[in-house]
């Protein structure tokens, strides 16, 4: 008989596209388990207590994060918390492996941010019917980006609105990438894709350099938002701006990289030059006396982007008007 989920089709298709990362210390266990979700078709990693869990999970990107009593009998509810307060790994969802089922253990694993449980011993087809549907409810709910892995607008509104509901000053920064429609006309939208994906790895990879707290999201097509604060923001934008500009070379073939051009057919059946790709960057600092409105915060830091546009090159505009 052919497996229950062989009947659906876009079930098949979903799981199919899974990546789930199993944390558990014990070796038996955590063998069953990624032998169970292999068999049905996720591409699985491990990690065990023992390892940089949080790290690992920002590396995968996993669509779902599955972890086993065994962690959580000891440093695993600190753990739970550490992978939702970060704000890389905070969406993807956890589904514990419960080998407790009172309602005061259970209501623990849920207060520490799990986001579904199973019970041991646990059916195959229950454990992958919830991580399908938590990682379903997090792209329609989180508006995650399957290319980046980023939030989209809902989280950093989120973001925005709570900061401003805590009187907190901090900075947004409207991270937009010039030239890049010429870019994929020329290439193709694969090799366009690959520069989103690797924009969105290097902007993680700038905020852990500078070793700033950040919220980092991919408002949609060459454009990320970023959530910091004012003392950040600035040195922020500067390297993630000359980091950029260290990418580039690499996304275009040779003798257009010597040009540092490419040349683009128009709608009416010319050519035209495009410079080579670069970032403009707009910085919106918010304090306290500034109007409490997303909206306008969002507006500041688009302003100081179509800003930064006017000029050739990577370039950083900043908000520094007074409210």
């Amino acid at each position: 008989m052919p497996d229950r989920l062989d009947h659906r089709g876009d079930e098949r298709r979903a799981v199919d596209d899974l990546r789930v990362l199993v944390v558990d210390t014990e070796d038996h266990g955590r063998q069953h388990t990624v032998q169970v979700l292999r068999e049905q078709g996720c591409d699985c990693r491990v990690a065990s207590a023992e390892d940089n869990t949080v790290q690992t999970a920002v590396d995968l990107r996993p669509d779902a994060i599955v972890l086993d009593s065994c962690v959580l009998a000891g440093s695993g509810t600190a753990l739970l918390r550490r992978l939702k307060t970060d704000h890389r790994t905070a969406l993807v969802p956890v589904i514990c492996v419960a080998g407790d089922e009172r309602s005061e253990a259970v209501l623990e694993l849920l207060a520490a941010g799990a986001d579904d449980y199973v019970s041991k011993p646990f059916r195959p087809e229950e454990l992958l019917a919830r991580i399908v549907g938590a990682a379903r409810r997090r792209a329609l709910l989180g508006g995650v980006s399957p290319l980046t892995g980023l939030p989209g607008n809902l989280l950093l509104t989120r973001e925005l609105q709570a900061r401003l509901d805590r009187g907190e000053q901090f900075a947004f920064l409207h991270v937009d990438l010039d030239s890049f429609k010429a870019f994929n006309d020329r290439y193709g939208y694969v090799r366009g894709d690959r520069v989103i994906a690797d924009t969105a790895q290097m902007l993680h990879a700038q905020v852990e350099a500078q070793g700033v707290s950040a919220v980092l999201g991919h408002i949609g097509g060459d454009d990320f938002g970023v959530v910091t604060t004012p003392d950040a923001a600035r040195p922020l934008a500067d390297a993630v701006a000359a980091a950029f500009d260290d990418l580039v070379p690499g996304f275009y073939d040779p003798h257009e990289r010597e040009r540092g051009s490419v040349l683009v057919e128009t709608r009416e059946g010319g050519m035209i030059e495009v410079p080579l790709m670069s970032v403009s960057i707009g910085v919106a600092l918010w304090t306290t006396e500034h109007i409490r409105s997303t909206t306008a915060v969002a507006d500041a830091a688009s302003e100081m982007k179509a800003v930064a546009k006017r000029h050739l090159g990577s370039f950083v505009a900043v908000d520094r008007r007074r409210a």
